[in-house]
């Protein structure tokens, strides 16, 4: 793996398990995993974007 994938990987794992699990703490409901993984995606592609 190159490092643009390591960090991709690393972003999508560390939003999609944020989103999925700070909601509550926000006093917000659960994101069910489609949602968080589907925004984890989108936030590691933009970083994927900028990084390269």
């Amino acid at each position: 793996m190159t490092s643009e994938q390591v960090y991709f990987v690393l972003t999508l794992v560390v939003a999609t398990l944020a989103v999925r699990y700070i909601g509550p703490f926000m006093g917000r409901p659960r994101t069910p995993w489609r949602g968080a993984i589907a925004f984890g995606l989108i936030v590691a592609f933009i970083g994927w974007a900028i990084g390269t």
